[in-house]
C-alpha cells in the first residue's frame, strides 16, 4: 500500500510541476537587457549603489529605530534629496539593500525561525518607491548580505548576523520563502520602479569553498544554488520583474551559472584584476544572459570612474553601477568626486 502511495504522490508532483510550466507567466524583461540577444545595440545602464542611508535600517523596525525607517518624515526627505542629486548626476539606476544581516524587516521566532514581515517593513517600501517614482529612477533591491551569514551579535537588543540556519534548515528555508518573500513580491512585483531582486550580495563570501568560513558559518555549494535557484523561480512565480545575485569577482559565475537568473552581475575593485581582469570581453565568458558590473570603486582606484564605465560599456557588460553613493568605506567616493557618472 505505501508504494501505491509513493507512485500516486509522485505522479501528482509530476502533474503540478507540468501545470506550473504550462501556465507560468511570463517575465517582462527590460528591453535594455535583452536587446543583446536580438542583435540590437544595447542600452547602456549607468546607475549607483545607494547603498542604504543605514545600514540595515532602512525598511522595517527593531529596537534601535522602532518607528521603522524610510515611512518616517525625516528619512523620506532626507532620502528624496540624495534622489535628487543622483538623478541631476545621470544616474538611471539605483542598488539598495534590503534585509541586509536581518537585523530589521523581518519577524523571528525564539529558534530563529521567520515568522513574518514586521509591520513597519511595507510602509518604508512604500515610501523608498514612492520617491523612486517622483524622480522616475529604478531600483534592483539586494533582499540579503552576505553578513546575514556572519556570526550572531546581539547590540542594545538587536541581532546582527547568525541567519545561516535560515538557508541550510529546509524548515527555515521554507518558512522565509512563504511567509517573507511571498508576501514582498505578491504585493511589489508589479511595481514599475523596480527592475530587478538580486538574492544575496556577494554570495561567495558565505559558500563553502569559495571564500565562506570567514565571517561565520559557510553554506555548501550546492545549497547555496538551490537556495538561490528557489528564490529566482519565486521572482519569477509572483513578479515581472528580474533575479540576479551580486557576485563577488568574474570567478564567482559558477554559482550561478544554471539558476534561472535573468542577468549575471559581477563586482570589480583592483585587488580582483588578477583573477578576473576588467579588460576581459564579456562574450569570453560565454553567457547564456546580460552581465552587469553590479560594482566598481570611484575612489582609491587604478582608473577614474569614467575610464572604468568606458571599459565596461566597450567590453560588452549592460550597465555598471559606482560604489558609491553612501556607504563609508575607501572605496566610495561618487558624492565627493564625481560630478556625473554617465
Amino acid at each position: 500500500m505505501s508504494g501505491i502511495l509513493k507512485h500516486i504522490y509522485l505522479l501528482r508532483w509530476h502533474c503540478l510541476r507540468f501545470l506550473r510550466r504550462v501556465f507560468h507567466r511570463p517575465v517582462a524583461v527590460p528591453r535594455a537587457l535583452i536587446a543583446r540577444d536580438q542583435g540590437t545595440p544595447l542600452p547602456f545602464i549607468a546607475g549607483a549603489n545607494l547603498p542604504w542611508l543605514s545600514y540595515g535600517n532602512d525598511f522595517g523596525a527593531n529596537a534601535w529605530s522602532p518607528g521603522g525607517g524610510m515611512a518616517q518624515l525625516g528619512n523620506n526627505e532626507n532620502l528624496r534629496r540624495h534622489l535628487r542629486e543622483l538623478k541631476g548626476r545621470g544616474i538611471e539606476v539605483l542598488r539598495w539593500f534590503l534585509f541586509c544581516d536581518g537585523r530589521a524587516g523581518i519577524r523571528f521566532n525564539r529558534g530563529g525561525t521567520p515568522v513574518g514581515v514586521d509591520e513597519r517593513l511595507f510602509a518604508d517600501i512604500d515610501a523608498a518607491l514612492e520617491s523612486l517614482a517622483a524622480e522616475r529612477m529604478k531600483v534592483i533591491f539586494v533582499l540579503f548580505d552576505f553578513l546575514w551569514f556572519a556570526r550572531p551579535a546581539m547590540v542594545n537588543g538587536v541581532q546582527t548576523g547568525g541567519r545561516t540556519r535560515v538557508v541550510t534548515s529546509a524548515h527555515k528555508q521554507q518558512c522565509l520563502r512563504r511567509l517573507v518573500l511571498r508576501p514582498l513580491f505578491e504585493r511589489y512585483g508589479r511595481s514599475p520602479e523596480i527592475l530587478a531582486w538580486d538574492v544575496i550580495n556577494e554570495a561567495e563570501w558565505a559558500t563553502r569553498g569559495w571564500g565562506g568560513g570567514i565571517i561565520g558559518p559557510s553554506v555548501a555549494f550546492l545549497k547555496m544554488r538551490r537556495f538561490i535557484r528557489r528564490v529566482a523561480r519565486l521572482v519569477h512565480r509572483h513578479t515581472g520583474q528580474m533575479a540576479t545575485v551580486g557576485l563577488g569577482n568574474a570567478t564567482g559565475l559558477p554559482l550561478v551559472r544554471g539558476c534561472g537568473l535573468d542577468f549575471y552581475q559581477v563586482h570589480w575593485y583592483d585587488r580582483w584584476q588578477s583573477v578576473a581582469p576588467l579588460e576581459r570581453p564579456v562574450a569570453e565568458l560565454g553567457l547564456d544572459r546580460p552581465l552587469l558590473l553590479g560594482e566598481f570603486p570611484t575612489r582609491n582606484a587604478s582608473r577614474s570612474a569614467q575610464a572604468i564605465m568606458e571599459l565596461a560599456k566597450n567590453n560588452g557588460y549592460c550597465g555598471a553601477l559606482g560604489w558609491s553613493w553612501l556607504a563609508r568605506d575607501d572605496f566610495s567616493g561618487m558624492k565627493e568626486t564625481n560630478s556625473t557618472i554617465s
